[in-house]
């Protein structure tokens, strides 16, 4: 991956991203960050249709999910929007992001991300529930793909505490039955978090915030058609 490039490090969204294109986003966006950590694993691998990103050639697939509460998809939607508009319309959009009980991470130069000052407990729900709804999709995949792994992404900040209990909150889901999948991927501003199910084991990688910041606009610009798998940045 090539991600310090002129035309992504000068690239300035002026609009928030078309709903139809978030999850595709999303979907590039992982896969840039395991190109980028991870390049002899993962420069095979493409996005495509169940599962999200996969390698025929390994048997190897994907799922991607963002582990987001549904009531805070509004909060999410509204921050994507934050500096657009006049002024009394982005000082509305802090409001909102404030009262549903979110505060500002400030991120590279004046930008900044969110975090949620909810509890552990609630952190621990939301994030095992997103591994929830993919484990029922499993089975189909498992047919055509002999590895299975999942990749969240995390939108928010987590909390120190729960940072540090993600590989733990992993494994109570996956402990409950042997057919799950076989690794994990937690991925987020700072850090990339690698789960082996079947050792059990985990491994951790840093991410600057510049380093976040370029793949993630990579990962956009690729959904929206200014940048294709085949360029030089995801070479």
């Amino acid at each position: 991956m090539h991600i310090n490039t002129a035309l992504v490090k000068s690239k300035n969204f002026k609009n928030a991203i078309k709903p139809s294109l978030l999850k595709h986003s999303q979907e590039y966006r992982v896969l840039a960050t395991l190109r980028y950590l991870y390049p002899t694993k993962f420069d095979t691998m493409i996005t495509g249709e169940a599962p999200d990103i996969q390698d025929v050639s390994s048997s190897t697939g994907i799922e991607v999910t963002v582990a987001v509460k549904e009531d805070a998809m509004k909060v999410s939607r509204v921050f994507s929007e934050l500096n657009q508009g006049k002024p009394k319309d982005i000082e509305k959009r802090k409001k909102i992001v404030k009262a549903s009980g979110y505060s500002f991470v400030p991120l590279k130069d004046e930008s900044v991300a969110i975090s949620t000052s909810g509890t552990a407990d609630g952190e621990k729900c939301f994030f095992q529930e997103s591994i929830r709804r993919k484990i029922e999709k499993l089975e189909q995949y498992r047919a055509k793909f002999k590895r299975m792994g999942l990749a969240i992404l995390l939108p928010e900040t987590p909390t120190c505490y729960a940072e540090n209990h993600l590989s733990e909150w992993i494994s109570e889901i996956l402990d409950e039955s042997a057919n799950l999948f076989d690794f994990v991927y937690v991925i987020s501003h700072r850090f990339c978090l690698y789960y082996d199910a079947q050792a059990k084991i985990t491994e951790k990688s840093s991410i600057t915030q510049d380093e976040s910041w370029l793949l993630a606009t990579i990962g956009r610009m690729t959904a929206e058609g200014e940048l294709s798998i085949t360029d030089i940045e995801w070479q």
